[in-house]
């Protein structure tokens, strides 16, 4: 095993100096500890890497796999319970990293090596404008004047592509979207034209067409400037686009590297293998047709009234946020609602279940109408309908119990006789969703991502609903975990008969898991049929714009 670990993965990449490029990052050994409670944390071993400059090389693999760590050992930007083992050696331009001083690394950080990082809203000072933001990055490494560094800010904004770079750079981290803001690291990152630009996961939030632009927006910046890039992803479709050497991690070590083409052709762990394999695959499974409608809508209308102008001349106005909507959905049928942020999916969602008010419009759930009912009169229907969100961890209520989770919709809803009976149940919905029973007692903290998931998906299958509205499920999950809550969904549909309506902007998983699918823009259906139909042969430009950055991150 050791000799085939080291054949799959030995110290040097097999294409070392075949192509001319010079070696700008050298990086060998790296071993990373952290202390915890209880003991040591190996969160990184023997990680050894070569980048030449010029080229795009792409680390990958699954969260907790040590990505992350490695990045930020380059960059020293580790806490303090973690320490970096003495073997390690980084060289960058030929000084070792890990022997410099801080005030030197200091220098290196921005000038010599940059980082793009995963969350931006995190990463940038909400009480600081923008452009005040940019004229730190370029104050701290440039003698400029405060002039000179705001006309230099304004040009890398519009080297990013921002819209209105100008107004930007008087504004807030609040007031930009998320791909604005991801725009934002990258012109700070590449303010003092660093060798080395580390992105670490720079699109997961964000929608399909976005995603498509930054990395395009990275590509184009690399050619322009020479500059080498390391791509930390668990997207394999940005990899194979994007990238020209790729290490697999698992662990803390690198189990397999190569070339992209030949890693994507003869991928040779059974690690590298599962996650090329893990992509959405499948179909929903056909419908008989004849199935009894549960959810319909018709000129369901949501509108919000907001504030435009100053306090003492309001000019208020009206969105319109789900526009004059029908909707069809069987019994057994798993309905696909896509489009990008703000084009109203889960709004129109939301008022389908009356968790918000509609302004006209009619809808019934099980031929009764719902339109009409408050919150009182729809407790009754609340166990038959239920919702799983998004961000799990913002979902669970993080001082109870996983057994106080699952149970308190029983309680609530008068389910189940007596608390013996209700366990059984919250056991029952635990085993269903793929988890074990044993964890009552734990909480939400002591979970990943994807077992919280699943956890929210029990509370939801604890009330034996018919019907679920499903948020965004797995758009924060790795591949592999959201292809088993793909299967999960499957074979809840099957044995429980449920219907769903799936919103989200991942068309890879829409296509895996829905039948009919929706396509949403400024609050309108701008297209809508059964899922391979509209994928393979889209009828609009939005949405085939939508296929393309999903299955060819093409611009």
């Amino acid at each position: 095993m050791a000799d085939n670990a080291q054949d799959l993965a030995p110290p040097e990449r097999h294409d070392l100096g075949k192509h001319g490029r010079e070696l700008i990052l050298d990086a060998r050994n790296i071993g990373v500890d952290f202390k915890v409670e209880g003991g040591t944390v190996n969160a990184v071993r023997d990680v050894s890497f070569q980048l030449h400059k010029g080229e795009t090389i792409a680390l990958v693999g699954e969260s907790g796999s040590g990505k992350s760590v490695t990045a930020r050992t380059l960059m020293r930007l580790l806490s303090k319970r973690a320490t970096i083992l003495p073997q390690t050696r980084i060289t960058l331009s030929g000084k070792n990293i890990v022997a410099l001083k801080d005030d030197q690394m200091r220098k290196m950080r921005g000038n010599d090596l940059a980082m793009i990082f995963q969350e931006p809203m995190s990463s940038l000072n909400p009480v600081y404008t923008i452009g005040k933001q940019i004229c730190e990055v370029l104050h701290l490494h440039n003698k400029m004047s405060r002039k000179q560094a705001m006309v230099r800010a304004l040009e890398l904004l519009r080297e990013v592509q921002i819209p209105e770079p100008e107004a930007r750079l008087r504004q807030y981290p609040h007031q930009l979207s998320g791909g604005q803001r991801q725009r934002v690291m990258i012109a700070m990152a590449l303010a003092n034209r660093p060798d080395v630009l580390i992105a670490d996961e720079p699109t997961t939030a964000l929608d399909v067409t976005v995603q498509a632009q930054i990395l395009h927006l990275i590509k184009e910046l690399k050619d322009k400037y020479g500059m080498a890039v390391i791509l930390i992803t668990h997207d394999l479709t940005i990899v194979r686009q994007f990238s020209e050497y790729v290490y697999v991690m698992q662990n803390g070590r690198v189990q397999e590297h190569n070339e992209t083409e030949a890693l994507f052709a003869n991928p040779r762990h059974p690690y590298t293998r599962h996650l090329l394999a893990s992509e959405p695959k499948g179909h929903a499974k056909p419908m008989d047709g004849a199935e009894p409608v549960v959810l319909e809508g018709s000129n369901v209308r949501v509108s919000f009234t907001l504030k435009r102008g100053g306090f003492f001349k309001p000019d208020f106005f009206d969105l319109v946020a789900v526009d004059n909507l029908d909707i069809r959905l069987q019994r057994h049928e798993t309905l696909g609602l896509v489009g990008e942020s703000g084009s109203g999916k889960t709004t129109f969602g939301q008022a389908l279940i009356r968790l918000i008010g509609n302004q006209g419009g009619e809808i019934f759930f099980d031929g009764e109408p719902i339109h009409t009912r408050n919150r009182q009169q729809m407790r009754p229907l609340r166990s038959r309908v239920q919702v799983v969100f998004q961000d799990p961890f913002a979902s669970l209520n993080p001082r109870m119990s996983i057994r106080q989770i699952i149970e308190e919709g029983l309680i609530v809803n008068n389910i189940g006789a007596n608390s013996r009976e209700r366990v059984e149940r919250v056991r029952q919905a635990l085993v269903d969703a793929g988890m074990p029973d044993g964890i009552l007692n734990r909480f939400p903290h002591e979970f990943s991502g994807g077992q919280r998931q699943r956890i929210a998906i029990a509370r939801a299958i604890a009330l034996e609903p018919e019907f679920i509205l499903l948020d965004e499920p797995t758009s924060a999950l790795d591949l592999s975990v959201q292809a088993q809550i793909i299967d999960l969904l499957r074979k809840l549909q099957d044995e429980k008969g449920l219907s769903y309506l799936f919103i989200s902007h991942d068309l890879k998983v829409v296509r895996a898991l829905c039948h009919r699918v929706m396509v949403m823009q400024f609050g309108k259906i701008i297209e809508q049929g059964p899922v391979d139909e509209v994928l393979s042969n889209p009828k609009t430009e939005y949405t085939a714009r939508l296929v393309r950055a999903a299955f060819e991150i093409a611009a």
